[in-house]
């Protein structure tokens, strides 16, 4: 995990956020229109362009879309180019963390310094009692300090927000470079070691740290042995789980030859049953699928609990933990696509199941992987989206996809994913609208936590199955002839 592959979005990015919960923008239109990222590019650039000297706001909102863009298709310097101008028209604190995160990103000669120069001006009056919506900025503001050089500093704006800070990968990670700085190796174990456990000792960045580390306090021949227990642990946890879902793992590898792990629930009738590939969002754990998938399995279908790269046992030294997608994103969904024919391939050897046509399900964000899936493999001809969270620019070649496919399509949705209802609306217009479905619920929740929640989602879903994807009518026995007399 290196320091630019572990510096994630805070959330997303401010202005993103700032945008979903505002009134559409010229911008934001344009997001579902353009059914390609260059050409998505080419809009917003021209759209900033024509609207600069009359609304520098809207201008800088089409210039952080591009960055977006490019940061996610892998050119942080394009990226740090339009924030630079964006920050040039905007200079609100989301436009502030926009160019540091690309900064940060990019890391070139001098760009930690220009980033806490540019985070300067918004950190917390009084650093030492923040409140948690200024955490994530704090955060970052001490990053860049680490990365300029200045460890005790960034430990001392850390320590008031550890404890928010810590409950998410990249900043036990950042947490622990500040402390392994400062040579205080007992808290970069502690830091470490979930990370460890959670990418099966494969991160080398993180193992590096660790290994260091224990070697500094004498204990490096117990440091293996410890983290292997720890796995351990957490396999025998998974293993009572899939105990009570009647479940198993599966193992098997991408077109490409990476590690990919998979969990796999197989009706014990009929003989040749359909199947489903389930995409299971980063960062949610198996536990949360139990209903969805054992809901799936009662209809009939071979079900496989498909894990992104980066997760569970989709895991390599090239893809560790979720953080590694950053600054790929686009090339990895692409390549998480190609892995459901995998998955489907497993399914057809470990499950005879029946792979002539196929549903596949995204769920949050891996909901454009999913519709990518479809478009890779015509045999994923039936679609669930359940809470899609798309990042603003896959949301038009999402669109397009879906317009071209014309395959049925059933969106799940909660109350919970009020800021994504804009998003289903747009791509349930472009489907087949006699075959396709929108289904809300009023119980709490999102992502697979919703089938927890409400037992008559499940039962909506099995009807629309039936309609969309019937099962072939076995042909009518013809009678057997009477002789004729003689």
């Amino acid at each position: 995990m290196r320091h630019v592959a572990v510096l994630l979005p805070l959330v997303l990015s401010l202005a993103v956020t700032a945008v979903a919960l505002a009134q559409p923008s010229t911008s934001d239109a344009l997001l579902f229109a353009a059914p390609t990222g260059a050409e998505l590019r080419a809009r917003l650039l021209a759209h900033a362009d024509s609207v600069a000297a009359t609304d520098a706001p809207e201008a800088a909102r089409a210039l952080a879309y591009r960055g977006l863009s490019f940061a996610r298709e892998g050119e942080p310097d394009s990226a740090v180019a339009l924030y630079q101008r964006t920050f040039g028209l905007d200079h609100r604190p989301e436009r502030r963390i926009d160019l540091a995160e690309a900064l940060l990103m990019r890391l070139a000669k001098g760009d930690a310094e220009r980033a806490r120069a540019v985070l300067r001006p918004i950190q917390p009056v009084t650093p030492e009692l923040p409140d948690v919506g200024a955490a994530t900025v704090q955060g970052l503001f001490a990053w860049s300090h680490y990365l300029a050089g200045s460890a005790d500093s960034a430990a001392r704006l850390l320590a008031p927000i550890e404890t928010w800070l810590s409950t998410r990968q990249e900043w036990r990670y950042r947490m622990a470079c500040v402390a392994f700085e400062r040579a205080d190796w007992t808290r970069v174990i502690i830091l470490l070691t979930p990370l460890a456990v959670a990418s099966r000792n494969l991160d080398v960045d993180v193992m590096d740290l660790l290994k260091k580390s224990a070697e500094k306090l004498n204990a490096g021949r117990r440091l293996e042995p410890r983290l292997l227990y720890e796995i351990a642990q957490r396999d025998k946890v998974e293993a009572e789980l899939l105990a009570a879902l009647s479940a198993r793992r599966v193992s098997f590898t991408g077109g490409d030859g990476f590690p990919l792990g998979g969990v796999l629930l197989a009706p014990s009738a009929p003989a040749r049953p359909r199947a489903a590939v389930v995409l299971v969002a980063a960062g949610d754990t198996l536990a949360v699928y139990d209903t969805l998938a054992v809901g799936l399995r009662r209809m009939g279908l071979a079900v496989m609990l498909l894990e992104p790269r980066g997760s569970g046992r989709s895991v390599a030294a090239g893809c560790p933990l979720p953080d590694s997608w950053r600054g790929r994103e686009a090339q990895m969904q692409t390549r998480s696509a190609g892995d459901v024919r995998a998955a489907v391939r497993a399914l057809a050897r470990e499950a005879k199941a029946d792979t002539a046509r196929y549903l596949v399900v995204g769920v949050g964000a891996s909901a454009p992987i999913a519709v990518e899936a479809a478009r890779l493999d015509r045999r994923a001809g039936v679609l669930m989206l359940v809470s899609p969270t798309p990042s603003p620019v896959d949301r038009g070649p999402m669109r397009a996809t879906l317009a071209a496919l014309r395959r049925p399509v059933y969106f799940q949705t909660g109350p919970e994913d009020f800021t994504t209802w804009e998003v289903i609306d747009s791509l349930y217009r472009v489907c087949d609208q006699r075959a396709s479905r929108v289904a809300d619920t009023d119980k709490p929740g999102t992502h697979a936590t919703l089938f927890r929640r409400d037992p008559k989602i499940l039962e909506r879903l099995r009807r629309w199955l039936a309609e969309a994807w019937p099962r072939p009518t076995a042909p009518r026995a013809t009678p057997p002839s009477r002789p004729r007399k003689g």
